[in-house]
């Protein structure tokens, strides 16, 4: 694991970029550890994390979670 500081991340955000996929990458804003560069290994990597982080999917999967399920056969009579 390696730790550096925010001023070190921008200036070499490339090399870190690619340094990420071998080891984990914190980044420390005045001294304190921020957050952590993360790779993304494929495109379903991205759609899951804007998917995770989108207000209006996480309300519609809470509130679809919360409901009753229908039967395959009931369903396909609705259709």
């Amino acid at each position: 694991m390696k730790v550096i500081p925010l001023s070190e991340a921008k200036s070499h955000l490339s090399r870190y970029g690619h340094m990420c996929h071998e080891e984990p990458i914190i980044v420390t804003v005045n001294g304190v550890p921020s957050f952590q560069l993360v790779p993304l290994a494929e495109q379903d990597d991205l759609i899951d994390r804007l998917l995770e982080h989108n207000p209006k999917f996480r309300k519609h999967l809470q509130t679809r979670l919360r409901e009753r399920s229908v039967p395959v056969r009931e369903a396909a009579r609705r259709l």
